[in-house]
Formats: structure tokens, sequence, C-alpha cells
């Protein structure tokens, strides 16, 4: 077999192997990527799972540190008006909604951002 040939099945492997992997989420996992159900409307929501939770702290822990740094909102003209709009969000289509919302609240404040206006804090 010539060199080229070798080549190429070797990059051939690597790709699939890249794309199996896939950090958990590669072509062969056909597992939601979120938990989910139906409530009682028949509106498919989040669940309060400890893979979900997870998921969410490290979608949203990245966009605190950003904030932070005086980074842009990415698709948003502010962070306020991105924090406001994600806490609205999962008011409705989350279970267990003020577990996320308190969680996003909280750790704005502990990097010391500024209070979101526009959205009343959670009862405590």
């Amino acid at each position: 077999m010539s060199s080229v040939r070798w080549v190429q099945l070797l990059g051939m492997v690597v790709l699939m192997e890249v794309s199996m992997s896939g950090c958990g989420r590669g072509i062969f996992n056909t597992e939601q990527m979120t938990d989910r159900a139906q409530d009682a409307q028949g509106r498919s929501i989040a669940l309060d799972t400890p893979r979900n939770w997870q998921f969410f702290r490290e979608a949203v822990d990245p966009d605190i540190v950003a904030e932070s740094e005086g980074e842009s909102a990415p698709g948003f003209s502010t962070w306020n008006e991105k924090w406001v709009r994600q806490l609205r969000h999962l008011k409705s289509g989350r279970e267990n909604a003020p577990k996320y919302i308190v969680y996003i609240i909280e750790s704005r404040r502990r990097a010391g951002l500024p209070e979101l206006e526009g959205y009343p804090p959670p009862a405590e």
C-alpha cells in the first residue's frame, strides 16, 4: 500500500474516532442532550436532574466570567438584557426554576456584578 493510502486511512480513522467520542455526544449517542418531560399543559420542560444541573452550570459560569472580564454579551446589546431574558425563559421552561434563577443571581453577586434591572429578585 502506498504512503498516500496509509495517510488517507489514518486520517479516516482519526476523524471517526473524534466524531464517535464527541465528549459523550458522538454520532452513535442517541441520548437526548437534556432530560425533558411534559408539564401539565403538555409543554416540554427541562427536568431538574443532576445531569441538567451540571450542563446548566457549565453553560452559565463562562458567561459570568466573560461579563466580569468586560466582554460583550454575545447576541445581546447588554448583559442585563441577556440575563433578564434567560431568567424569564427559565421560569417558563424548567422544573424547579427558582433554583436555576437563584444560581444566576447569586453567582453574579459573588462575581461583583451589578444587580439586574427589570427582573424582580427571587422571594427567599
